[in-house]
């Protein structure tokens, strides 16, 4: 939830999704398809509060969590929900840009939603007081970093290195992807981190969607495992 990226490839499109957080929280449970109310998610679950970071619905849609807004926040001593529940409810929408549009966030933590919606991709920012909406481009990569863990000489570095790598033209994949990732040796301000022991990057997911499925790649590095999961949309899109 610290780490998005977005990787448009070969007709199809890619996101990848690093999780940092302390080790001590409770073990987060893998990617699984859920069935609720008739829809179909495929999502990994945090441990704690039940919620998720990043999922795919049946809709084809893909919604992933950053932590915090524009700018580091001062946290408060109590919320009324847990960020990764507004995911989850969302994750069930047809058009969960609407739907976020028209929930209310007051007493809810700041945060930041990248999310894909029929070929669209949008950031969507709660401050803390208001909201914003913004669409990107889907023809160009883009990375986002938690404003919470990166400030923003740590955010131009890690773009930097993101763009960098993008211009060698890579072959876009899970392993290429967590190569990357892993190329940057910086344990305090690259994507791998390992600032102390209550906060590490804990798990990296990656999602493949084309016209018909979104695959979910999750590796989970506190306990060392790997799983896939794959789910077939309803609405088929033609991949330009």
């Amino acid at each position: 939830m610290c780490t998005v990226a977005f990787l448009p490839y070969k007709n199809k499109f890619y996101f990848a999704s690093l999780r940092d957080e302390s080790p001590e929280r409770k073990l987060a449970l893998p990617p699984a398809i859920y069935n609720i109310d008739g829809i179909e998610v495929v999502a990994p679950l945090d441990g704690l509060a039940s919620g998720t970071w990043v999922g795919a619905s049946c809709f084809g849609n893909i919604i992933i969590l950053l932590n915090g807004a524009f700018e580091n926040h001062i946290r408060g001593s109590n919320y009324r929900l847990s960020r990764g529940l507004i995911v989850k409810a969302l994750l069930l929408q047809e058009t969960p840009v609407t739907a976020w549009q028209q929930m209310d966030f007051q007493k809810i933590e700041p945060f930041t939603l990248v999310v894909w919606q029929q070929q669209q991709l949008y950031e969507l920012v709660w401050d803390g007081q208001q909201k914003h909406n913004q669409q990107f481009v889907i023809t160009k990569p883009h990375i986002w970093s938690s404003s919470t863990l990166y400030n923003a000489a740590a955010k131009q570095q890690r773009h930097e290195a993101f763009q960098k790598w993008w211009a060698t033209e890579p072959r876009v994949s899970k392993q290429s992807m967590l190569s990357f990732f892993q190329s940057v040796a910086d344990q305090q301000n690259g994507f791998l981190i390992h600032r102390s022991p209550k906060m590490k990057t804990l798990s990296f997911t990656f999602l493949t969607q084309d016209a018909a499925t979104t695959s979910c790649y999750y590796h989970d590095f506190l306990i060392g495992t790997c799983s896939t999961q794959q789910l077939f949309t309803r609405q088929l899109f033609i991949v330009p």
